[in-house]
């Protein structure tokens, strides 16, 4: 009895230590801090710790002091059309401000802002996105990120700069009794050199480039471009990728300008170690073409019905042979548009409008 009574005041004491350190020692933090959050062009939900705090342009006052997480919620227009967030851990500090200032593109790799928050002590410490990247102040040169400095107290321009990424340029005002500590998100730039390959009613453009995280998300890189496609005063209709998959910026658009014989500008997403368009690249803008009525050949009316196959599916190859990598999978019984043919292989159209080979031994003709 003796120890089920030790038992059961330790458990009342844990008790009342959660219940003070949960409900009790807040009311004694400071609750004198600022929130600013800016998405320009675009409204933008504000979370803190999943507590709604309203849309931006946001101002908060009289926050809490504390560790918090931040949401910024918003939705893209067209050509999008998609949800979009950002989220990172913010600092409120006492009787000072917190701001946040974000600018949403398609996908992260082409978004870009900062958040700038003061700590305790004196200076200014910047960290980048990507790191390593090259830090201006007040038009001088200072080194790379991460980097910890003790700038004059006032105003000063902050430049961040980094190959394949967009700059960005800032103000901020050093403190005397505070460190200002600045994080800084740059863009990539989903362009290095254009190359202009074919005029006309359909113009294709080179848009390769070297950059590995894009080569490896077309994708995304395909939103990146239809974003920033003004700054290099272009208006592309499709992309096409190395594999040989089409990205239409609005298939609708697309099919109207093509029926009216409207002219069209078309960009290639490869590897600039390809030196040219690779063969599902080729094909790929061939079917365009006889699709806008700009090549003379008639698109093909047959079509192949898939079979059984061991597993259930069929993989769709992005060339002619077991050693190119998979784009998609379809099942027995589909039909499909047959685009070419050769030895065992079969080249079909997919309902998404990508292309690709299938081994003839599962399909046969119509």
């Amino acid at each position: 009895m003796r120890y089920l009574k030790i038992l059961l005041v330790l458990l009342l004491v844990i008790a009342a230590v959660f219940l003070i350190w949960k409900f009790v020692l807040p009311i004694f933090k400071s609750s004198n801090s600022f929130l600013k959050v800016t998405t320009p062009d675009i409204k933008s939900q504000v979370l803190l710790d999943d507590r709604p705090l309203g849309k931006t342009p946001y101002l908060g006052e009289m926050l809490t002091v504390g560790d918090y997480d931040l949401l910024l919620k918003a939705n893209l227009g067209a050509p999008f059309n998609k949800a979009v967030q950002f989220s990172t851990p913010i600092t409120l500090t006492s009787q000072a401000l917190t701001a946040v200032n974000y600018d949403f593109g398609p996908n992260e790799m082409f978004s870009s802002g900062d958040i700038r928050t003061f700590r305790s002590g004196e200076g200014l410490s910047i960290i980048t996105r990507p790191r390593g990247a090259d830090i201006w102040l007040d038009g001088e040169e200072i080194g790379k990120s991460p980097k910890s400095l003790n700038p004059s107290p006032g105003v000063h321009k902050l430049k961040i700069t980094a190959g394949g990424f967009i700059t960005r340029e800032l103000e901020i005002n050093i403190e005397g009794n505070y460190r200002l500590v600045v994080e800084v998100f740059l863009a990539q730039y989903p362009f290095d050199e254009i190359k202009e390959l074919e005029e006309g009613r359909l113009a294709l453009y080179d848009l390769s480039l070297a950059d590995e995280s894009l080569l490896s998300a077309p994708s995304f890189w395909a939103e990146g471009v239809f974003f920033f496609e003004k700054n290099e005063d272009l208006d592309f209709d499709a992309l096409i990728d190395a594999v040989g998959k089409t990205y239409f910026k609005d298939k609708a658009t697309w099919d109207k300008k093509g029926n009216g014989k409207k002219a069209l500008v078309v960009g290639y997403l490869g590897d600039k170690q390809d030196k040219g368009l690779t063969e599902a690249a080729k094909d790929a803008l061939n079917d365009l073409k006889i699709e806008v009525g700009v090549s003379k050949e008639k698109p093909t009316t047959n079509q192949v019905q898939i079979l059984s196959t061991p597993t259930g599916i069929l993989n769709v190859r992005s060339g002619p042979g077991l050693n190119n990598s998979v784009i998609a999978k379809i099942n027995p019984g589909e039909k499909y548009q047959l685009l070419n043919e050769k030895p065992e292989w079969y080249k079909i159209k997919l309902s998404s409008g990508e292309t690709g080979w299938i081994s003839s031994q599962y399909a046969k003709k119509l």
